[in-house]
């Protein structure tokens, strides 16, 4: 008992030693902290937001304040309805950061389910590579378009349609990392042991493979929202009124000469949160490079 007691505390201790060397080295990476704090800020508005501003003002026309530059009332303005656009673009982010959260989740989990499939069955392998090999010949924009078409703009089919469309990408990329972390002395060990399949990919694959798919992961979600932004832009996507940020870019496109601001505050906020996500994805590959150090 006392021998087992003293492996888990020098085995937390451990886990404890490489969680402050992953921080000490984001910590030492100013771009990555910078981002980290935009995206801290953008993340607490999207969760706030209530406290911030009603959400009735999201939808709520004004005719008498139609197309009003940024003032005091209105910080960011006001659009051709008298809709305020500090409101829009506050409660937009819930929706398009959720989009691009939400469909990285999804599409993690399946990628990850699939490509643990392939790294413990050749045969199952070779018959998922070739699937994944006909998808990716379609262009992703191309089979994105015609599932959004198929189903309609919404924000629950944006995120089925992105989900779809990047599983196979997952697949290739986790498949890569398994497929190493399946080689070494370990697993084999594990299995030769008896160690059930789902034990064997839960408990040393997947955990011993955990910092790149981090990595990947963090980066995909702005390219997921940069997606769902584009396809809301060339109006497929989430339909009106919801306050999706590539929407109000489509919508903002008859008034850009008369009212300018109405596309640069919802193109600022795609910029800024896709511009932080990629400088927290950049620090930590950077944090969870041993070889940072040397």
């Amino acid at each position: 008992m006392r021998a087992e007691k003293t492996i888990k505390r020098m085995a937390g201790g451990r886990r404890n030693s490489l969680f402050s060397d992953v921080v000490r080295r984001y910590m030492r990476n100013p771009a990555a902290v910078i981002g980290g704090v935009i995206l801290i800020i953008i993340l607490l508005a999207c969760f706030t937001a209530n406290w911030i501003v009603p959400e009735e003002m999201v939808t709520a026309y004004d005719t008498q304040a139609r197309l009003q530059p940024p003032s005091a009332e209105h910080p960011f303005g006001t659009d051709n309805l008298g809709r305020d656009l500090f409101a829009r673009v506050l409660y937009g982010a819930r929706i398009s950061v959720g989009i691009g959260v939400g469909a990285t989740a999804l599409s993690l989990v399946l990628g990850a389910a699939i490509a643990s499939i392939c790294a413990m069955s050749k045969k199952a392998d070779f018959f998922i590579m070739r699937v994944v090999d006909v998808i990716t010949c379609v262009p992703t924009i191309l089979l994105a378009l015609v599932l959004l078409t198929v189903l309609g703009g919404s924000v629950f089919n944006m995120v089925l349609t992105l989900t779809l469309v990047s599983v196979p990408g997952f697949v290739l990329r986790i498949r890569a990392v398994v497929l190493g972390v399946v080689e070494q002395d370990y697993v084999k060990a594990a299995r030769v042991s008896g160690t059930r399949s789902i034990k064997l990919v839960v408990k040393h694959i997947l955990p011993n493979a955990l910092d790149p798919i981090i990595v990947d992961a963090t980066m995909t979600i702005s390219s997921m929202m940069l997606s769902a932004a584009g396809l809301s832009f060339i109006g497929v996507g989430v339909a009106p009124p919801n306050p999706e940020w590539g929407a109000m870019l489509n919508y903002a496109q008859q008034y850009f000469r008369t009212a300018p601001y109405m596309a640069i505050f919802p193109g600022l906020a795609i910029t800024l949160t896709a511009l932080s996500i990629n400088l927290v994805g950049d620090g930590l590959r950077d944090a969870l490079d041993p070889q940072a150090d040397k």
